[in-house]
């Protein structure tokens, strides 16, 4: 090997990794601290949902069972009283068609540009609607990995913006 491509081996070897290409990992079980949380009012009625459903919403004791893959995949399993509905989130892998009975549902996921914060865009086209409701999921962890906070940022078919913050405390 020629001295550059040794020395340019040895560099590349010596690099320390950057925020990018260290990202948090969300695995365990986390519960919603609904004290902590925004209400989810809004953004349910802005999606049609019952005044029942907007109701529970509010009172539900909601876990999150998450196991992050790699890098590039997470499964979130969320567990209510009444079901548990089970997603794998493919991070960096484009737009991607998912199964509804609400509409054309497609979803992607990516890390920040600082790698520090996962998020989830989803598009819902209600069966009879143009317009798709679009929503934004960013994951972060704070205090040592003991809580992730969601942000959720919701756009309507009317065009409102909408945000709201979601506690989750590691069990």
């Amino acid at each position: 090997m020629n001295p550059i491509a040794l020395l340019a081996a040895v560099l590349l070897q010596a690099t320390p990794s950057t925020a990018a290409d260290v990202h948090p990992d969300f695995t365990g079980t986390w519960k919603l601290d609904l004290a902590a949380s925004d209400s989810l009012d809004e953004m349910l009625k802005a999606q049609d949902a019952p005044w029942f459903a907007r109701k529970a919403a509010g009172t539900v004791v909601v876990t999150q069972k998450i196991k992050q893959k790699a890098p590039e995949a997470l499964e979130v399993c969320v567990e209510t009283p009444v079901a548990t509905n089970c997603d794998v989130l493919k991070i960096g892998a484009g737009w991607e068609e998912k199964k509804s009975d609400k509409g054309k549902v497609r979803v992607k996921s990516e890390w920040s540009a600082d790698g520090q914060a996962l998020v989830t865009f989803t598009e819902t086209t209600p069966a009879k609607e143009q317009t798709p409701i679009e929503l934004r999921l960013t994951r972060t962890l704070q205090d040592d990995g003991k809580t992730t906070v969601q942000l959720l940022e919701l756009k309507g078919k009317d065009g409102k913006q909408l945000k709201a913050r979601r506690i989750l405390r590691k069990q």
